[in-house]
């Protein structure tokens, strides 16, 4: 009975196996989809089986680059971590120097609300087990469904703006950016992902992605991380198009896609879960009334969580297996 037990549990291990898929080693969650794209330079998945393998043949014909405007599901960006003991913050640029902010910031938030620490060590722990987390392609976007705003990661999408973080620093209520992005996937059948408000530890390890200089000596002057000027929604000469002045749409120009994901720079502020001084919370990026060589992508400020919401600020989810 025992031998007949363990033949069963082997299949069953087997069967398991072959239900998972991977690209270059890396897992693609249950009922989501490999779209295109390598691990260096952005592997894109999505909730919508018609997007599988959509942009399989041109990625292996050697073009990583993934358009987004005939994809239909809500995508994610896969984000190397090689090594868990660079995964932690980095001081941001603001004006082409080093910030100062990062000395008085925290994560996990030793202000923040019950399970806060518990819910980033289970994040960081599988960071660590499959080297890498996936996030969200776009700024959150919102639809309606069934008369309800409802979180997506669409390109062309309605900027999801005057949001807050939460209700305090020790409630997440359920109207802020921490809660909807639990909500998009946390706890729903068919899905084995956790989505959660991206985490400032999260942020860096994508700007360390773009350029490994910034874990380690100053970045030169042209790098993404330190100087964003065209590469996102600002106000500045380099922006002609014309949403210049306001928001634009998710993904409203290639121009602001890096790695595969977009508007990580200008547009709108986007709320992670890192405190700063005990009674705010820190938000990345710029928006659309600054300038990218003076605010670029790994800027940091902060907000009161529970505060009136802001027009310039949005938020982007990420999600970990």
């Amino acid at each position: 009975m025992n031998e007949a037990v363990n033949i069963t549990d082997k299949f069953a291990n087997n069967k398991e196996t072959a239900d998972i898929v991977k690209v270059e080693g890396v897992t693609i969650p249950k009922n989501f989809y490999y779209v295109g794209g390598t691990k260096a330079d952005g592997i894109v998945i999505s909730d919508a089986k018609e997007d599988k393998n959509k942009y399989k043949a041109e990625t292996e014909a050697g073009n990583s680059q993934i358009p987004g405007d005939d994809l239909v599901g809500n995508q994610f960006v896969w984000v190397p971590v090689k090594n868990i003991e660079s995964f932690k913050t980095y001081e941001g640029y603001f004006w082409g120097e080093k910030d100062t902010l990062l000395s008085e910031c925290k994560e996990p938030s030793p202000s923040g609300y019950d399970k806060e620490s518990e819910e980033y060590n289970l994040m960081k722990e599988s960071v660590e087990k499959n080297q890498g987390f996936y996030v969200a392609r776009y700024e959150a976007g919102k639809e309606k469904v069934g008369g309800v705003d409802t979180v997506v990661s669409k390109k062309g999408a309605e900027v999801w703006n005057f949001i807050k973080w939460g209700d305090s620093m020790t409630s997440i209520g359920t109207e802020g950016a921490v809660a909807k992005s639990k909500g998009m996937y946390t706890g729903k059948n068919g899905y084995d992902v956790t989505s959660t408000l991206i985490y400032g530890t999260q942020w860096d390890a994508i700007m360390a992605w773009i350029d490994p200089n910034y874990k380690t000596v100053s970045c030169s002057d042209d790098s993404f991380v330190k100087n964003s000027e065209g590469k996102g929604n600002f106000d500045e000469e380099k922006n002609t198009n014309k949403w210049k002045g306001t928001i634009a749409s998710t993904g409203a120009s290639d121009e602001y896609r890096v790695n595969n994901i977009y508007d990580l720079a200008g547009n709108v502020q986007e709320w992670t879960m890192e405190e700063y001084q005990t009674t705010n919370r820190v938000f990345r990026g710029a928006d659309y009334t600054c300038e990218g060589a003076n605010t670029p992508a790994s800027i940091r400020n902060f907000y009161a969580p529970g505060e009136n919401p802001m027009m310039y600020i949005g938020f982007r989810v990420a999600i970990y297996i």
